[in-house]
């Protein structure tokens, strides 16, 4: 077998072996766009191990994004396979986002933190807006701008994100200013309170125990921290890198500091500016050869960064590698936005179709999917009350039937099926309208967006969530549970969407609706109320408004359609032809802005004298030159003299005005070049694969449902109880982390059941004693399968100990990642002797569970053989059996773990991911699957076939005949009517 050494070299080009085998303590990358970052990650994870002799476990690598992480990951599996080492070594390392990391370390610490809910940015918002009262956030209007009560709201959101991301002290914070100190110490509190965790808040519950050392379990195993994206990390991840590697051996940071682009949100682009100076022994290594872009594409940038950041940037003089195929790059003036606009719809409808060579040689037509338009802002208003920045180009498109994706957050509401549901929700503000109101919204919004809406289904619609929304409140009585999805499903039924023929983007935009109601309802434990349905009102109008910031989200699936977006939006991804347009000054570059946040600011001055917080000149080069670095083969760069709503004429920006190579055309009269056309395809993407056990799950099971939830994003409704079953299984891991080898007492098992029970949408009665309420009946409940659980299952505690390991399974294509519950045993010495896979579920099996069909055999025996698979990974050939454990009636059901089970699992993975990847989502109905779907009033329930696909091999299940084929094929239909 070849060595590792020329395994890497036929892999690596110079510059990244040297950057993957550098034995150093600290090594620097400067990393170029398109310069193979991650695979010189993966590689050199593959180097520890094969040549270093590092254990997997003690490798950590960081990534910006989850998507990230799932590139990562693939491209790890791949290269330990190619480097001769197991691919399932993957399952013991770590490889992820920050923040997840994080929640693993307080989840180890304490399994409570397992069954907390983390809060984007959107649902910190939704969280400060249902927990105004409580918060005492009256107190700090009197500091907002504009709309001073959404302004508070965002006020008071960035202050607690500062609060955590600069580690300030909340004493030094209310020394400075006590409103605002006891402001964070509520919000503090009530989020430990009611078991929620934003991303900046686990972040400094996880540095605080680290520096308290309650964390070395899990710190004292990393060895190798990898940190991907280096130039965007914060203060607090800074200090949460520097405890990881105090004691390890080797850190790896890969980034490029003309990419830092997040400044306004706290990055801190000096760290990797002076990492050598901060480790003076650190080796420094530049990738530079651009195998994206064009030679042209790659040296204007470069210079367009150098004169603007001059000194402020490190030297990297990057390169391409030579291409005969074709490309361009224009750089265009227009006289007026209508002109620009035109150009660019027209340019697009031109080169769709395109020829188009692939890097791995496919030849294929250019899809709409290639193509990006990206602006510095979409949702920016033009002046005197115009309509966003975006409009112009979206009408454009529109009007060539050219499917386009706003990218950029609020700007769906442009669209105008999602204008019609906001509208819809609108309508209920006050009381259900009478029927002329709504027939008169029918026929104005709902009709031209719906062609296929039902007038008679709307107003029974309206006529019972009016009756929901507006009943009288009861003193004394229990809180309705009113769920907003459940009006999102009734309403797309009566607009009759299962009927109509949207193209993808459409879909996907109503998807990111149902998403805007589902971080509602994960904050708002009900909206049974006309005070609660208005203030998700108010909500929804400040999104309409603003637009909806989705930073914090990925785009996980790209529709067939041109992606219209924020440069911030795309950080990470290419495409074949960009546009970056609206590059005129004062607008790319905007204008400078300074901090205006409620900190005071003698506590960020360090941050503040390097620019964070703020907009300035160099972040916005950063920017401009990220946006060019998108571009593959095709760049087109433009600007209009006359804007939407401008009294004076704009300027070209200066940034434009760098980009003067002589083979940059200026000239916008000529036909972009091609060479050829082809069948429009898009192209496969890994971003597009499944990455975890549900979405495999869900496509076995029905691949429209997988195709609705996944691809279009749509969410499904809170269900009555829901998190009963975490909270159960959270409590569960914490009886074992009390009692890792006694046994504890009946009276142990009550008291951690009861002390661990949280469910955030039943909400307590208001008398229990006296008049228990649901609330205290689950409670009940659970602390009783909790006990029931100690008493028969005792030889859990006495022989063994309970560990929650995460795992990552490489299959063809794909990674899929988890977390499993093992039952270990060990010796004296702590070397694991036996071991089985556990899978806890809330569920009743009857006399005979394996016959019981309300169970779905073939997904449980798929999970436990998935983990049962990572076990042996992970743990070695002592993982001897597998359990499906049913709490309801304390079942432990078996399942087979055998070689030939675990084969037809993995084959079963691939199959999925296969029909993924080749976008073959046929609906497999039936009537026990499909009434209980949770988007059967959104899917036409047609049976269909798959396209030339046979089935997967059987599943290996329990009981007799055992063995069944997934649900797609095995509870179908083919003569189904429908419900």
């Amino acid at each position: 077998m070849p060595n590792i050494d020329s395994i890497l070299h036929a892999n690596l080009n110079q510059e990244q072996f040297a950057a993957a085998t550098d034995p150093a303590g600290e090594v620097l990358t400067l990393a170029c766009a398109g310069s193979g970052k991650s695979r010189t990650l993966a590689y050199r994870i593959a180097w520890l191990i094969a040549d270093r002799g590092a254990n997997p476990e003690s490798i950590v690598a960081f990534t910006f994004t989850e998507k990230a992480a799932d590139s990562i990951k693939l491209r790890v599996s791949q290269a330990l396979a190619a480097s001769g080492l197991d691919p399932n070594f993957l399952g013991r390392m770590f490889i992820g986002t920050i923040h997840s990391f994080c929640q693993y370390i307080l989840g180890d610490i304490d399994a409570r933190y397992r069954q907390f809910e983390v809060l984007d940015e959107n649902r910190l918002k939704l969280f400060l807006i249902e927990n105004y009262p409580a918060l005492d956030l009256h107190r700090l209007r009197s500091r907002a701008r504009g709309n001073a009560y959404f302004e508070t709201i965002a006020g008071a959101a960035q202050t607690w994100n500062l609060y955590n991301e600069e580690l300030l002290s909340q004493a030094a914070v209310a020394a400075h200013d006590a409103e605002l100190g006891n402001f964070i110490a509520a919000l503090n509190d009530l989020l430990l309170q009611r078991e929620f965790l934003d991303f900046s808040f686990m972040q400094r519950l996880a540095v605080e125990a680290m520096q308290a050392g309650n964390a070395t379990h899990v710190v004292s195993k990393v060895q190798h921290l990898l940190v991907d994206e280096y130039q965007d990390i914060n203060p607090i991840q800074d200090e949460l890198i520097r405890q990881l590697h105090s004691g390890g051996d080797s850190l790896l940071v890969v980034g490029d500091d003309d990419q830092s682009i997040y400044g306004w949100r706290g990055a801190d682009v000096t760290r990797i500016q002076t990492f050598q100076s901060r480790f003076p022994g650190a080796s420094a290594h530049t990738i530079g050869t651009n195998y994206r872009s064009t030679e042209l594409i790659v040296r204007s940038a470069d210079a367009m960064a150098h004169a603007e950041l001059g000194a402020n940037r490190i030297v990297k003089n990057p390169s391409a590698v030579p291409s005969s195929e074709p490309g361009e790059f224009r750089n265009l003036w227009f006289d007026d936005r209508a002109d620009e606009a035109s150009w660019v719809a027209q340019t697009i409808e031109t080169l769709i179709g395109t020829r188009y060579v692939e890097d791995s040689g496919r030849i294929r037509g250019l899809a709409p999917s290639d193509f990006a338009i990206l602006m510095r802002s979409t949702r920016q208003p033009e002046p005197n009350d115009h309509p966003p920045r975006h409009v112009a180009y979206s009408s454009e498109l529109s009007a060539r039937g050219i499917p386009f994706s706003l990218e950029a957050g609020g700007s769906l509401f442009d669209r105008p099926q999602v204008a019609a549901m906001r509208s819809s929700f609108e309508l209920l503000r006050s009381g259900t309208p009478d029927r002329s109101t709504l027939s008169a919204f029918f026929t104005s919004e709902v009709q031209p967006a719906f062609p296929h809406s039902d007038f008679s289904k709307l107003a029974s619609v309206f006529a019972s969530w009016g009756r929901m929304i507006h009943a009288p409140v009861t003193p004394g009585q229990p809180r309705r549970r009113v769920y907003p999805q459940n009006f999102v499903f009734d309403l797309l039924e009566a607009f009759g969407l299962a009927q109509s023929n949207f193209d993808d983007a459409v879909v996907q935009d109503l998807g990111v609706f149902s998403r805007i109601i589902q971080d509602v309802e994960a904050v708002f434990p009900s909206v049974d109320s006309t005070g609660r349905f208005n203030s998700i009102l108010n909500f929804l109008s400040v999104v309409a408004e603003k637009g909806y910031d989705t930073s914090s989200s990925e785009i996980l699936n790209r529709p067939n359609a041109v992606t219209v977006s924020t440069v911030h939006k795309m950080k990470g991804l290419e495409f074949p032809v960009v546009f970056v347009v609206d590059v005129e000054a004062q607008r790319f570059p905007k204008n400078r802005s300074r901090y205006s946040g409620w900190i005071p600011e003698p506590l960020l001055q360090t941050s503040l004298d390097r620019g964070a917080y703020q907009s300035t000149r160099d972040e916005e080069a950063r920017l401009f030159y990220t946006a060019l670095t998108r571009a593959e083969r095709y760049l087109y760069v433009t600007g209009s003299a006359q804007v939407p709503g401008g009294r004076r004429a704009m300027r070209v920006s200066p940034f434009a005005g760098h980009l003067n190579d002589p083979a940059i055309s200026t000239d916008a009269s000529t036909p972009p070049v091609s060479s050829g056309n082809e069948q429009p395809q898009q192209r496969i993407e890994a971003i597009n694969f499944p990455t975890s056990f549900s979405d495999v799950k869900y496509y076995l099971r029905c691949p429209k449902d997988y195709q609705i939830r996944k691809i279009f994003g749509f969410s499904p409704a809170i269900p009555d109880l829901f998190g009963f079953g975490s909270t159960v299984h959270a409590s569960i891991g914490k009886l074992h982390q009390e009692f890792s080898h006694t046994t504890p007492t009946i009276a142990d098992a009550e008291r951690i059941a009861e002390a661990n029970f949280n469910l955030k949408h039943v909400l307590p009665s208001r008398n229990p004693s006296t008049n228990p309420g649901p609330y205290e009946r689950a409670k009940d409940r659970a602390t009783g399968l909790v006990k029931d659980y100690v008493e028969r299952f005792a030889s859990d505690f006495a022989q063994s100990r309970q560990l929650e390991a995460r795992f990552e399974i490489p299959a063809e294509g794909t990674v899929v990642s988890g977390a499993i519950d093992l039952m270990i045993e060990e010796d004296d010495q702590g070397n694991v002797i036996d071991a089985c896979v556990v899978d806890f579920k809330t569920m009743e099996g009857g006399d005979d569970p394996a016959a019981n069909s309300d169970l779905e055999w073939t997904e449980l025996s798929l999970q436990v053989q998935l983990y049962a698979k990572a076990a042996v990974d992970i743990l070695g050939n002592v993982t001897e059996a597998g359990f499906v454990h049913l709490l309801k009636d304390g079942q432990r059901v078996e399942v087979p773990i055998t070689n030939a089970a675990l084969d037809a699992a993995i084959a079963n993975i691939e199959w999925a991911v296969e029909g993924i990847v080749s976008q073959d989502f046929p609906m497999r109905p039936s009537q026990q699957k499909c009434s209980a779907c949770d988007f059967k009033k959104i899917c036409p329930m047609e049976p269909q076939n798959f396209s030339g696909r046979t089935a997967p091999p059987a599943l290996h299940t329990p009981g007799r005949p055992g063995q069944k084929v997934a649900s797609c094929f095995d509870d179908f239909d083919e003569n189904f009517a429908g419900l």
